[in-house]
This record gives structure tokens, C-alpha cells and sequence, in this order.
């Protein structure tokens, strides 16, 4: 004899081959241990996904769809022989079927009359982001259970109490691929959804589910105006589904929050707080909106109070969040996630740092979730913690100092919480104080051993100042931090490494000095960076920095290597290379042909930083690069190396008088490194200049001359006619150098050698 069925698992089936089987495999367990039936309902399912739910059952209903929920599920209900009923839809599956097995097997099930379990919504397929909902998707059968409402159906009424499982199912239904997706699923449900509101307007569950609908496609307005007509109905007296109504009042506020009307956030808000009748989670959800509103207007104290209620019960939510279930609504079930959670306690400790309360501000701030996969964080948030740090007192700065270590543990966060600091240090002129108020921050950033080498040197300058005696054994930083001087060479030269970045503060605080202070010379910072890393970023710190952070650098680094030295060659090209940059770009040309004498001496200093720029770079590759590696494989060479040589050509065929070898030497270099193009620009000017006065001199000289052998050969002519041969062949040898094609000499020469006929 078979056992009576227990449990009737009914189903939707729609076109998801994606998860129906994940779905039908996570309910086996129950189909197995439990005396249960599976009921489908086909919906419109193609060819693949029926082939696949015939593998589970063969009692499958086909149901024509007609845009109606409640009638699809009815279908499946009105044949369910079980004592108990079960839906779900076919793109959510269980974790852990467990709870419900021993529901059913121990008996337990005869004391309830509605079984609650969590939808665990996923907001983006793979995502670790969700919001958890409690749902009533189990019911004792009586005659009368059916389901009602076309959309967002449920059960008529709930027959007992309410057994509530840990048990969760994933429901991926609104991890949407797109906007559009996500827009057209939300216009479905509006559609619907006004239909059931015009039968009955009353119906606060329609009334919500139109609110958040609206939410959904990002239209607040209409939104605001559903949870007003919600409240209207209110008043005037008796409302249907009134659970709903407390979330109504608290979606009213989060509306006035996205149209930024945060005085009726906070008029209309303050005046629903001091209901008595509110609910927990409505109360929460209202003060986290009016703790945004408040910020927003810089009255941080109030900010703070709110803060403080929504912090309340969600302490009390976290000791028993069972007895909050019955609360819970689509517009509340995310009021503790981490997402709102981050916001509303981000807005508390941007508040309490605002007003330097650190206690409170360091206790909101461990109860974000800095542990997880995925983290919400204001960048006012940091803003306002980085900002308090230079004005705070000691014991205050060390819970920001905290705060900021664990910050920077998150790579995504590291840039911005940087930059904001190196912001902050701007606002007080990068001075020393500043930048070492950051010296406790624990991080492998350049910034904060930066900060640590100038703090330490700092302190020792204030304890010589104050004629304190430091032990001859150990020094101030070793005291302070536990370092020895070459832990501090070392920590120089990890901020030496990003040089582009740090440049401009290691100048604020004279870094170079700080770390000389601490027993450590510049030249052992500079020579113990590697040269890839010195080429590379001296090179970025030249096409990123002014003319004045470039010459106060220059000071400091030109005496600390020795001229030749490989990194030193790299800073004097480059430095050449702006210097002569800064040439190019003064000076007024004077006219056509012609170049004042203040040109002139602007083309001889551009002509010299070219040859240094040339020299340097060529010295260096000389040393580093085999000679016919230089020869023969010049592109291994970098842009920089192989414009060197071709500068030093040029200058060499200009040395020559070759200036139209020049010009093409000038091509490659402009070819090779546009950024020195005005330079050469105005070299190749200057050098057409040149060739065009040498043409003029030589076109001049030619026309002189021509005149001078007229002069020549008519003296030649009156020797011969007056009979003095050899005077005349001596006149002709000597033009005949001159003018070796001209054939008037050659006659002449033949005439003046032939012997005379006798």
C-alpha cells in the first residue's frame, strides 16, 4: 500500500534551459526522502527544455498562457494530491533541502500552516551581490487556498502559523543581461500591475509592487506618486494588504533622496519617525534616507543622530533577525545589505570625522564589509577621513590612521585613497608637517614610506632643536620605527622607483635632505635604484613636470653622482634636452636671410644642448651596447638613443659644411622624437638660413670671378700680340687651373706650345 502523499511540488515552466535543471535536481532530495508528487506546468517551454523536465515527471500540465500568474499556478494547485503545497519557479534552485526532509519526516509539519524560506536574489549573473527575501511558498492545503493576483500572486490566506526554514533558493530571475532587459521585464510588470491597481486601489501589496517597479526603470516621480496614493487611502480609512503600508512611507523618503529634495525628505521624514506605529525596519530604512539628506545640507550632527537609529536596530536585527522577517518587504528586505549598510554607515563616519569624532566614526567604519569579494564605499567617505588627519590631535589621528591602513589593503581603493591624500597635502602646501601626519599608515605604498622617512627626520630636527641628546647607538628613526639607516636607504629607494609619482613631494619635503639627516647620502639612494627603472622614469618626470620642479632637481642631483655615470648621462640628456627646449621657444627671428645677434647666440646654445644631449646618450650606449650591435641593430636602441646618434651626425656634417646631409639627419630626428620638434624646427631653420647664404656667397663669388679671367685673357691677348710668348704661357698655365674646360685657353696653350715654323 503506498504511503499518502505529504508534500505537492508544483512548478512554472517557461524557455530557461539554462537552470531547470539545476532547479529539478536540487528538489530531488525531497522527491526521494519525502512522500511527495512533482507537478509542471508548461507554460510555453521549446523542444529542448520539454525533452529535459519529461526526465523528472510525467505529470505535466499544458497551460496556455494568458498573462496571468495566479491562473498558471491554480492550474497546478487544483491537481495536488499532497497534504501540502510547494512552488517555485524554474530559474531558482536550493542550496540545501535538508530543513524541509526533516520538516516532513519528523512531523513537525502538522503544527503550521505556511512555510517561509529566503530568496537569495542575485543582482548580475556570477555576482556575489544579493538581497535576501523572505517568501511564503509552502501551505497547508485547505478547500479554499488558491492563489490571486495576476502578478506577484500569493496565497488567498494563510492557514496558522508560520514555520520560517534558513533554507534559501538562488534566483537569478533579475541578474539581467542588459538595461534594456532589466527596463522591459519592469514595463511588463507595470502593465500588469496598474491593471490590478484599477480593481482595486485600495490593495497596498499593488500599490508597492507599482512603487518599485517605477524605482526599477529609474522613474521616482511616478514612484513617489504610488506611495502618496497609497498614504491618501490610508487616511481616508480602511486599506487592503496594510502590511505593505509602513514600507509606502518609507519609499516616499528614498524618493524624495533621488530627486535630491532633501527638505521633504527631512520635513516629511522626521514627521513618520515619530509615529509610534512604525515598524523596525521602515524606522531603519527612513533614518538611513534622512542621514544622506542631512549630509547633503553639511549638518552633521543631525546626520549623525540618524545614523545612530539606523545603527540601533540593526544591532538589535543582528542578535535575532528571525523576529524581524515578519517586517520584511521588497522595499525593506535590503535595509541591512552590505550595499545600504556601506552607504548609510559611509554617511555616519564622514559625519563623525567631520566632527572629529573618532570613537564613533572608527566603530561605524569596522562594521562595513571590508572582508568581502565586492565592497561599497563613498569616495566622501575617504575624503572625509583623509581630510581630518592633518587637524587632528594625536589619540584622534590614530583611529584615522587605522581606518586609512585598511583602506589601502584594497587594491581597488589604493589610487584614489592616495591621490586624495596627496590633494589634502596640496591644500596645506605640501609643507612636512602634513605629509608626516600620514607616517602611520600601514601600506607598502611609496607615500607612506615617504611619509615615514619624513616624520622620523622631522622629529630628530624637533628633539636637536630642543637640545635633547640622542644616543649615539641607535638613531631617532630606529627609536621611532625600528629601522637602521640602511632599512632607510631602503625605503628611499622603493619611493625613488615610482619618480614620475613622488618627484613633487619628495621636493615639498626635501626627501634627499630628510634621509641625510638620518645618516643616509643622496648618492647611495640615487646609485642603488636600478637603471631601467632611473631611464624610464626620469624621462616621465621630464615630460611631466614645470621648469621649476626640473631645476630645483637638477640642484640636487647634479653633485651627488659623478658626471659620467650611467644615471647621471640619462639626467643630463634629458636635462639638456629641456633646457634646450626652453631655448627654442625665446628669441624673435629678425627677417628673411638674416638672424639677429641674439639669434645667433640662441642657435649656438641650441647647438650646444644638442651636442650634450648627443654625447651623453651616445657615451652611454658606447658602454652598455656592443659596437656593432650600435652598427647593425640600431632599433634595439630606444627612440631617444637612436635620435642621440643621429644629432651627433648632424652635427658633425654641420661641422663639415655638409648642411644638406645635415637637413636629412634633421628629418629622422623630428621623425624619431616629436617632442623636440620646436627645437628642430628652428635648427633647420636657422640651417636653411646658412645654406641659403652660402649659396648667395658662391653664386657672388662666381660672378667676380668671371670677370676677373675677362681681365686675364685680355691681358693674355696684348702679350701674345706684343710677341712675348712665354710671359703669356705663363699667364695661361695659371688660368688653365682655374678654368680647366675653358677652350679660348686651350687654344692658346696649344698655340703658345707648338714650335714655330721656321
Amino acid at each position: 500500500m503506498s504511503k499518502k502523499i505529504l508534500l505537492t511540488i508544483s512548478l512554472l515552466i517557461s524557455n530557461r534551459p539554462a537552470t531547470v535543471r539545476k532547479c529539478l535536481d536540487s528538489i530531488k532530495p525531497i522527491l526521494e526522502q519525502v512522500p511527495s508528487e512533482l507537478i509542471l506546468t508548461d507554460t510555453g517551454c521549446g523542444e529542448q527544455v520539454r525533452s529535459i523536465i519529461e526526465e523528472y515527471t510525467d505529470h505535466i500540465i499544458d497551460f496556455e498562457w494568458c498573462n496571468d500568474f495566479s491562473k498558471a499556478r491554480n492550474a497546478g494547485l487544483r491537481q495536488a494530491k499532497g497534504k501540502w503545497f510547494m512552488f517555485l519557479d524554474d530559474d531558482e534552485w536550493f542550496e540545501d533541502v535538508t530543513e524541509f526532509i526533516e520538516f516532513f519526516n519528523s512531523g513537525e509539519y502538522k503544527k503550521y500552516g505556511l512555510g517561509a524560506y529566503i530568496q537569495r536574489n542575485y543582482l548580475a549573473d556570477g555576482s556575489n551581490v544579493f538581497a535576501d527575501l523572505p517568501v511564503g511558498r509552502m501551505v497547508r492545503l485547505e478547500p479554499d487556498i488558491k492563489f490571486v493576483y495576476s502578478i506577484h500572486e500569493n496565497f488567498n490566506r494563510v492557514p496558522g502559523e508560520v514555520k520560517k526554514f534558513t533554507a534559501y533558493v538562488h534566483h537569478y530571475g533579475y541578474a539581467f543581461k542588459s538595461r534594456e532587459d532589466a527596463r522591459a521585464h519592469s514595463m511588463r510588470n507595470v502593465s500588469l500591475l496598474l491593471k490590478e491597481h484599477e480593481k482595486s486601489p485600495r490593495n497596498m501589496k499593488h500599490t508597492l509592487q507599482l512603487a518599485q517597479e517605477y524605482n526599477a526603470i529609474e522613474q521616482p516621480e511616478k514612484s513617489l506618486e504610488m506611495s502618496l496614493d497609497g498614504i491618501s487611502w490610508f487616511k481616508k480609512g480602511k486599506v487592503e494588504e496594510d502590511f505593505c503600508l509602513n514600507s509606502l512611507f518609507s519609499n516616499e523618503i528614498d524618493c524624495y533622496i533621488q530627486l535630491k529634495r532633501y527638505d521633504d525628505a527631512i520635513e516629511r521624514g522626521e514627521k513618520h519617525l515619530a509615529e509610534e506605529k512604525l515598524d523596525p525596519l521602515v524606522r531603519a530604512v527612513i533614518s538611513g534616507d534622512l542621514a544622506i539628506a542631512y549630509i547633503e545640507k553639511n549638518e552633521y550632527e543631525k546626520c549623525m543622530e540618524h545614523v545612530r537609529m539606523y545603527w540601533d536596530v540593526w544591532q538589535k536585527y543582528q542578535k535575532n533577525p528571525d523576529t524581524y522577517i515578519e517586517y520584511v518587504t521588497i522595499m525593506t528586505s535590503e535595509c541591512f545589505e552590505p550595499r545600504n549598510r556601506s552607504v548609510v554607515l559611509g554617511n555616519g563616519v564622514r559625519a563623525a570625522s567631520r566632527l572629529g569624532e573618532a570613537v564613533t566614526a572608527w566603530e561605524w567604519f569596522q562594521a562595513l564589509e571590508w572582508q568581502g569579494n565586492a565592497i561599497f564605499i563613498s569616495n566622501e567617505m575617504i575624503r572625509a577621513i583623509v581630510g581630518r588627519i592633518p587637524d587632528a590631535g594625536a589619540e584622534e589621528r590614530t583611529y584615522y590612521i587605522k581606518m586609512c591602513s585598511i583602506i589601502m589593503r584594497r587594491k581597488e581603493l589604493e589610487q584614489y585613497m592616495v591621490d586624495t591624500i596627496r590633494e589634502v597635502c596640496g591644500w596645506y602646501g605640501n609643507n612636512v608637517k602634513t605629509i608626516a601626519s600620514f607616517a602611520g599608515v600601514e601600506s607598502d605604498h611609496w607615500f607612506f614610506k615617504l611619509a615615514g622617512i619624513v616624520n622620523a627626520a622631522a622629529e630628530t630636527e624637533e628633539k636637536e632643536s630642543e637640545g635633547q641628546e640622542e644616543d649615539s647607538a641607535e638613531s631617532a628613526f630606529e627609536k621611532e620605527y625600528r629601522y637602521t639607516p640602511e632599512e632607510v636607504e631602503k625605503l628611499a629607494g622603493e619611493v625613488w622607483e615610482k619618480m614620475n609619482q613622488s618627484m613633487p613631494l619628495m621636493k615639498a619635503c626635501d626627501m634627499l635632505t630628510a634621509a641625510e639627516k638620518l645618516g643616509v647620502a643622496r648618492s647611495r639612494i640615487l646609485e642603488q635604484i636600478p637603471f631601467y627603472i632611473w631611464n624610464n622614469e626620469v624621462l616621465n618626470f621630464y615630460g611631466a613636470s614645470g621648469s621649476a620642479d626640473i631645476e630645483w632637481w637638477n640642484d640636487q642631483i647634479s653633485g651627488a653622482m659623478a658626471p659620467d655615470s650611467l644615471r647621471m648621462l640619462v639626467w643630463r640628456a634629458y636635462y639638456s634636452a629641456h633646457s634646450t627646449k626652453k631655448t627654442a621657444d625665446i628669441g624673435i627671428e629678425t627677417g628673411a636671410g638674416s638672424v639677429s645677434g641674439d639669434e645667433n647666440a640662441i642657435i649656438e646654445d641650441i647647438e650646444k644642448g644638442l651636442r650634450e644631449y648627443a654625447n651623453c646618450l651616445t657615451t652611454l650606449c658606447d658602454q652598455v651596447y656592443r659596437p656593432e650591435t650600435i652598427e647593425k641593430m640600431p632599433d634595439v636602441l630606444s627612440v631617444e638613443c637612436q635620435a642621440a646618434y643621429h644629432m651627433k651626425d648632424m652635427l658633425d656634417e654641420i661641422d663639415a659644411g655638409r648642411y644638406d646631409k645635415a637637413v636629412e639627419a634633421i628629418k629622422a630626428i623630428r621623425k624619431l622624437m616629436p617632442g623636440l620638434d620646436s627645437v628642430m624646427k628652428r635648427y633647420l631653420t636657422w640651417l636653411n638660413r646658412e645654406m641659403e647664404r652660402q649659396k648667395q656667397e658662391a653664386q657672388q663669388a662666381a660672378g667676380e670671378f668671371q670677370i676677373l679671367a675677362r681681365q686675364i685673357k685680355t691681358k693674355i691677348r696684348v702679350l701674345i700680340d706684343a710677341g712675348q710668348r712665354e710671359a703669356a704661357l705663363g699667364v695661361v698655365n695659371q688660368l688653365e687651373h682655374m678654368l680647366p674646360d675653358d677652350a679660348e685657353i686651350r687654344r692658346w696653350k696649344e698655340q703658345l706650345t707648338a714650335k714655330p715654323v721656321l
